[in-house]
Formats: structure tokens, C-alpha cells, sequence
């Protein structure tokens, strides 16, 4: 994973001399109801989830055992409530033939006892996927209503079309988007804002077995790999980058019921002079201009930062930025992504997680297309100094009108446990409260039992597990049962925004929700990717404090159109429909 930093040009330490935003004003935060602490109870075990989650050896001895699988929220029989797709990896003894990916419906709370029961469907809905798989994007990407399934593997990738009935169908090959390889995440987003959903694969390394050596074997160049006197796997600098791919949404021109992609990695802008370790990669608007800009997370190499041209191309603004590098002008291990307003200002802010012994960056949204890490300014450099991290998420997890910040941790080296270097394998994950001026407080140990396992974590999902409101949390692992962190400490109310798009989009990814509430504006963008290898259901979810309603709702489609709404009552879903006039 993460090498020593290499040095940098003159010109990266010149974007990256302003290393905090002294004097910020925030607005203030929404009238408090209770006060009531963060408490997450893992019910997982409970609700039936007790699946181990393969992925590799437990001595880790290549790189491909060190990430991890992910998994997905969708609603994949429409009938209301989140169900879970949980990617299975392999072994290096199998490694072609692993357990099979399992989707797990969800039946509801029948007896009561406030958790919700899963049922293993994954053979009666045709998935079941036994390849080396990672991330999963899911998305309607053929607009008819129901969500379809992407999965990123070692080897060929699935699409798993949803036919309506409670099944799926791989139409990969037929699609163009098979794309064999290695890939980790997947981000959809409409780039070209023609109505359907285009699709960017963040592809990691080249690895073969019979190529890499093991950890503690001689690499063709007569060497191993060491970090911190440790041997340890090789990778992924030493091995051959992956070439992230874009491919744009052709709809079903032939009529076939297969919507069809190209790979327009090229003509888009979005081929680089040099490939790239991508571990994570998010469609969002960073600037504000109502189409899709393109954040890209490297391990050991510069971040990438696309800026949407408005016609569907690209260019790369990474070191313009500020989005490239830390504040030191050090490239990072960049391994998931989480956007979201954590400063209340209106514009939308990117964290990304990285290695041991090298903090989680903050980015700041100073506008016009420029971020200031704010990684010690707001508290989170010293805190996730020591903590290797994967999946993340903005959620205003306690309803008080800021979002917080989730972040789950594991490390990939065992053999750190041999040596008195303050570090384990497994971690408790992080949880970051969001203190309204600016700055977050670290909360970890004192946020209920949920927290307080050490576990080998990686993506991070939220949801609205139980219909009360609240963002529960589901947490993917390397050789782990998921955990299923069910949110029992926040109050006040909230709103969840659904959108139902017409010359959008049918989810409406893409569009910006904005709040009036309180004498504060809150902002969320909709997006079903999931920051480092999952997918989320594609809801705008909103605390509000001690705020019963909210004075005016807006939605930027990503069509152009808006829909206002005013005086909207809280503690509810809000289905908004855009506006399709002919």
C-alpha cells in the first residue's frame, strides 16, 4: 500500500501553502431537542447477518488479500425497505472459485423486538456471483424502474440486470462493460446529462499469482518488500497500475431490453498520461454547475480531480485544485471518499481516508474550484494519524443539522502485531462528531457498544434500517461478519428527501437538495456510491434539530430543471417528482 512520499514539484507546495481557514464563520447550529449521546448497538447477529465475508489468507501474502470485499443498500423488489448485497472474495488457494456474493431480502421487524430479519434470496434471484469480488455500484441505469447491480471483480465484471421479478440476469458481455481485470469501486453519474447513467470503474493493479511473488519471496527485481522492517506483500508500487475506464450510457438502441456502453475513456478526457492504483472514484458536482465533476482516490500516487466541462469531457485539475495532494504537498493512500457541507457554508467539502502513520484529509470547498486540506484545522489530523481507513461517510448521524463523520478502520498488515509499533490488524472504527464551528471531536469510545469490537472494517453503508429516521450503519469486513449498527441515540427531527426523476434520471443522481430550516441552509447532493467499493438507496437524508418543518426545499435536477417546495412538514420520506413539461 503506502510507499514513503516521493518529492514534489515547486508548484504542488505553492497550491498547497494555505493549510487552514482561520477565522471561519458558521452559521448557527439548529435548536437542539435532547441532547442525547451517539449509542450504535451492533444487532447483525440478530437480523440473520452472520456470513463471513472472505477475502484471502489471514497472513495476507499478496496484495489482493488486503482489500476487502464491499457490498450495497438497494431495494431490489420495490417494496420499501433497504436489502443487502454482501460481496464475497476468495482465497489463494481457490482464488477463482470463492463462496458465492449473497443478497439478503428484508423481511421487516415481524416480532417486535426492533430489528429487522434478512432472508438469504441469493439463489432464487439468480446472483451469487463465486469470482474474486470487491466493489458493488448499483443503479437503474436503464431507467425502468428497478435497481440493477454492478460488481467489481479480479477477472471479468458482472452487470446484473433486475427483470422486475425478484431476478437478475448477467448482461455484462452484451453491455460492453465486462472489462477484465482488477476492479475495486464503481461510481454512476450522468456526465453528459442526456437522462441515463454513464459508469467510471476505478480499476487497482495488474496482479497474476503466477507473476507476483509472496510476501517474503525475491521480486523479479531481486528484491522484497519491507515496510517499517516488516516483510510484507508486495504492492502495490512494484507492480503495474490499472487503467480506470469510463464508459458512457448508450441506452438500448437495438431494442434488445440491454442498454449499451461505450468506452469513451478517451474522448471524455479522462485518460491519463499514467495509470493509477484507483481504489475509489465518485461522481459529484465539486463546483457547484449542475453537472457531474470526478474525484479519483490513488494509493500511493496523486489523487485525481476531473472538472466537467459541460459537454460531457473532462479536465484534469488535481494539483490547480488543491485536490491532488496534502497540505505538505505529499501524495497519500487515498482509499475511500465521502462528500459532504460539514461547515454549513453551501458548498459541498470531500474527505478521503488513507494509510497508517498519515492522516485522513479534509478538503475544504474555498469555491471557484479550490480546497484547502483542513485536516488539522478541524480536529482530524492528529486522531486519524495512527489508523488505517477505508470506507467513510458524512451522515448527521445525531439530527442536529451537521453531518458527522464515520470512518471505518483496519489495517493490512499483520505483521504489525509482531513489533511494539502502537498498532493492530484489527481496529475499532471511528466516529467523528461534528461540533458546528468548524471542527470535529473524536466520539469513538463513546458511542455505544457498537464501536467497540477490533475488526478488519472496510466499506461503510448508511441507512434508514428501521423506518425512525435515523441513519444506521452497515460495515463490510476482510474475513468478518458484517456488523449492522443500529443508530439508538439521535434525536430531533429530520427529513429524507426520495426523487423521482422524469427527464433526469429515474433516481435523480445527480441533483442537488437544498434546506431552509431554522435559519439555516443545509445541503445534500444525491448519489448512490458509497465511498470506497458500495452503494447506498439514494436518499437526501436531513437532521433538523429541534426544527418541525422546513421552510423551503429545493432540487437542482441534473436535467437543469428545480422544484421548490415550502413549509414542508418534518419526520417523513418526501417523494418529489421532477417536472417534465414537454
Amino acid at each position: 500500500m503506502k510507499a514513503s512520499p516521493a518529492a514534489v514539484a515547486p508548484l504542488v507546495i505553492l497550491v498547497a501553502l494555505v493549510s487552514c481557514h482561520e477565522g471561519s464563520s458558521t452559521p448557527a447550529p439548529l435548536p437542539d431537542s435532547t441532547g442525547e449521546p451517539f449509542r450504535f448497538v451492533d444487532v447483525a447477529p440478530q437480523a440473520g447477518l452472520t456470513v463471513v465475508q472472505v477475502g484471502g489468507g489471514p497472513d495476507v501474502d499478496w496484495v489482493i488479500d488486503s482489500v476487502g470485499p464491499g457490498g450495497a443498500w438497494l431495494d431490489y423488489d420495490d417494496d420499501g425497505d433497504a436489502d443487502l448485497y454482501l460481496a464475497q472474495g476468495a482465497t489463494d488457494e481457490s482464488p477463482l472459485a470463492g463462496p458465492p456474493d449473497r443478497l439478503f431480502r428484508n423481511d421487516g421487524d415481524g416480532d417486535g423486538d426492533g430489528v429487522p430479519s434478512f432472508t438469504d434470496v441469493t439463489a432464487a434471484s439468480g446472483l451469487g456471483d463465486t469470482r474474486w469480488s470487491f466493489g458493488v455500484a448499483t443503479a437503474d441505469y436503464d431507467n425502468d424502474g428497478d435497481t440493477d447491480l454492478y460488481l467489481m471483480n479480479w477477472g471479468a465484471n458482472r452487470l446484473y440486470r433486475n427483470d422486475g421479478d425478484g431476478t437478475f440476469t448477467d448482461v455484462a458481455t452484451q453491455a460492453g462493460v465486462a472489462n477484465r481485470g482488477w476492479g475495486v469501486s464503481a461510481t454512476w453519474g450522468d456526465v453528459d446529462r442526456d437522462g441515463d447513467l454513464d459508469l467510471y470503474l476505478a480499476n487497482y493493479v495488474e496482479f497474476d499469482f503466477d507473476r507476483v511473488p509472496a510476501r517474503g519471496e525475491v521480486s523479479s527485481a531481486g528484491r522484497t518488500f519491507v515496510w517499517k522492517d516488516l516483510q510484507v506483500f508486495l504492492g502495490p508500487r512494484g507492480l503495474v497500475a490499472g487503467r480506470d475506464v469510463y464508459y458512457r450510457n448508450d441506452g438500448d438502441d437495438d431494442g434488445d431490453g440491454v442498454a449499451t456502453f461505450t468506452d469513451a475513456t478517451r474522448e471524455a478526457g479522462l485518460l491519463t498520461p499514467e495509470d493509477s492504483y484507483g481504489l475509489a472514484a465518485l461522481f459529484f458536482d465539486a463546483d457547484d454547475d449542475g453537472d457531474a465533476d470526478l474525484y479519483v482516490a490513488n494509493d500511493s500516487l496523486a489523487n485525481l480531480f476531473f472538472v466537467n466541462a459541460g459537454d460531457g469531457t473532462f479536465v484534469e485539475h488535481g494539483i490547480l485544485s488543491g485536490l491532488a495532494y496534502n497540505e505538505q504537498g505529499y501524495e497519500q493512500a487515498g482509499m475511500g471518499i465521502t462528500t459532504g457541507d460539514y461547515d454549513g457554508d453551501g458548498r459541498v467539502d470531500l474527505a478521503v481516508t488513507n494509510f497508517s502513520h498519515d492522516h485522513d484529509t479534509l478538503y475544504r470547498n474555498e469555491g471557484d474550484g479550490m480546497f484547502t486540506d483542513a485536516s488539522y484545522a478541524a480536529g482530524l489530523g492528529g486522531v486519524t494519524y495512527a489508523t488505517l481507513a477505508w470506507g467513510a461517510s458524512f451522515a448527521d448521524l445525531d439530527h442536529d443539522g451537521w453531518e458527522d463523520l464515520f470512518v471505518a478502520h483496519g489495517h493490512v498488515y499483520p505483521q504489525v502485531e509482531e513489533r511494539a509499533m502502537g498498532l493492530s490488524f484489527r481496529q475499532p472504527n471511528g466516529l467523528y462528531r461534528n461540533l458546528g464551528n468548524g471542527r470535529f471531536e473524536d466520539i469513538s469510545g463513546h458511542a455505544g457498544p457498537g464501536l467497540e469490537p477490533l475488526k478488519s472494517s472496510r466499506a461503510v453503508l448508511p441507512t434508514d434500517l428501521d423506518g425512525d429516521g435515523d441513519l444506521d450503519l452497515a460495515i463490510t469486513g476482510l474475513n468478518e461478519t458484517p456488523d449492522l449498527l443500529r443508530n439508538d441515540g439521535a434525536s430531533g427531527h429530520w427529513l429524507q428527501v426520495r426523487l423521482r426523476g422524469a427527464v433526469s434520471n429515474r433516481d435523480g443522481i445527480g441533483a442537488r437538495v437544498r434546506v431552509e430550516a431554522g435559519g439555516k441552509m443545509l445541503v445534500r447532493e444525491v448519489t448512490r456510491t458509497a465511498s470506497f467499493a458500495g452503494s447506498v438507496l439514494p436518499v437526501a437524508h436531513f437532521g433538523l434539530g429541534g426544527v418541525a418543518s422546513v421552510d423551503r426545499l429545493e432540487v437542482r435536477w441534473p436535467s437543469g430543471r428545480s422544484t421548490v417546495e415550502r413549509n414542508v412538514e418534518a419526520d417523513r420520506v418526501l417523494l418529489v417528482r421532477e417536472p417534465d413539461d414537454g
